[in-house]
């Protein structure tokens, strides 16, 4: 869709068009699921979500300024939409799993500029509350994604040696994104809307 069709139907959903409303919406609509599901990986949540944005959308059509981007809005709406849900549901066990599954993808995500300096430093704060052993072999099986066979072998340690630091150190790891969900919670948002 173009600026100008985009206008359009900006200005003419300001005025109460049902039309230019669903013409949105269809146009924004599947590219706005992805993004949502990408973040909180639940299909149902998801919709529910991309609903509440239109329902946003249509309750605030008075305020649209068509000189400004509409997937913007949306996508901001969204953003924090699923900030609001996850911060809802912080306490549910299952949700600090998943968040903490979403932590996990850090380690190989690649972003420019300022997310990736602090997805850098909040990583190292994490690594940081392990002991230097447990550190080495975390980064190793983690960042590195060797098997517990490379590591033991590379360290000359045992294999068990190398689970039970991964034990442990997944349980420091649990426990540092528990304590800094906010902070974890906006940098992966952000990184999946932007």
């Amino acid at each position: 869709m173009d600026v100008t069709a985009e206008n359009k139907l900006m200005i003419s959903l300001s005025q109460g068009d049902e039309h230019s409303f669903f013409a949105l919406y269809e146009h924004y609509s599947h590219a706005l699921f992805s993004n949502v599901f990408r973040m909180v990986k639940d299909r149902q949540v998801s919709e529910e979500i991309v609903q509440d944005v239109f329902l946003k959308v249509w309750q605030k059509r008075c305020t649209i300024d068509p000189n400004r981007s509409f997937k913007s809005w949306i996508f901001t709406i969204a953003k924090n939409d699923v900030i609001s849900w996850y911060r809802k549901l912080a306490k549910e066990t299952a949700l600090q799993e998943n968040l903490y599954q979403h932590f996990e993808h850090l380690y190989v995500m690649e972003k420019e500029g300022d997310i990736q300096e602090k997805q850098a430093a909040l990583l190292e704060r994490a690594l940081n509350t392990l002991s230097e052993r447990r550190k080495e072999i975390f980064v190793l099986c983690k960042i590195e994604q060797k098997s517990y066979e490379e590591v033991a072998q590379k360290l000359n340690i045992s294999v068990s040696t190398v689970s039970n630091a991964m034990v442990k150190s997944n349980q420091h790891i649990r426990q540092f994104v528990q304590d800094h969900y906010d902070e974890i919670l906006i940098i992966l948002v952000t990184f999946y809307f932007f």
